[in-house]
């Protein structure tokens, strides 16, 4: 049972973060948000999301980030909570990347062609600035930054645990090198013994 302890206590976390985020959703869009679609109008069309398509990068987004802030005062030598901020980051690295795919395809299609009436080529450039809103680009270049951030945190916790492993094979060595270790020095030690048997094998014949 002590063996799967750190892994219960991590399930138990990971649970808490659920109904923290479950929780969060609801404050902000409101009670009937899991049990309906999420709309999004942008000018005369409807964007229709399920409720999970928003939940689950917001849960592994605080997942990920929760774990980081729990793993830098345990200074990152707890390796089931290591494992699953790499996989919560990877996976959120995949997401965001998603994300801001749909977002650019959006902004090409909703506002560089035809769907936008009149067409940008007949726009003066202040119906220009109005068709295309500044918004899309922030948000975009927000998740890019994002991104990049939690690529930084990834390959932070990917050396910070290489050097607890390198220590704790300093400190801690195998049984197989301490064979070694007391072959090497039992060989030593009869060498040394040999020797000294010569020695007094000559004085004696001398």
């Amino acid at each position: 049972m002590q063996k799967f302890k750190p892994l219960l206590i991590e399930l138990i976390w990971l649970g808490l973060i659920l109904n923290a985020t479950v929780f969060v959703t609801i404050f902000v869009f409101g009670w009937t948000f899991l049990s309906n679609n999420f709309d999004i109008r942008l000018h005369e069309t409807y964007f229709t999301i399920s409720s999970w398509k928003i939940v689950l990068p917001l849960y592994v987004f605080f997942a990920f980030f929760i774990y980081l802030v729990k793993e830098i005062r345990h200074q990152f030598t707890r390796k089931t909570s290591n494992v699953i901020m790499l996989v919560a980051g990877s996976i959120l690295i995949l997401l965001i990347a998603t994300i801001n795919k749909q977002i650019i395809i959006s902004e090409m299609v909703y506002f560089g062609g035809s769907a936008v009436f009149p067409p940008l080529s007949a726009m003066s450039e202040t119906q220009l600035k109005k068709a295309i809103s500044p918004a899309m680009h922030v948000v975009s270049n927000s998740l890019t930054v994002i991104q990049f951030l939690v690529t930084g945190c990834l390959l932070y916790v990917a050396f910070k645990m290489g050097n607890n492993h390198i220590a704790q094979v300093k400190n801690n060595p195998t049984p197989t090198n301490i064979s070694n270790t007391t072959n090497n020095s039992n060989g030593k030690s009869s060498k040394v013994q040999a020797s000294q048997i010569k020695v007094k094998e000559e004085l004696k014949g001398k």
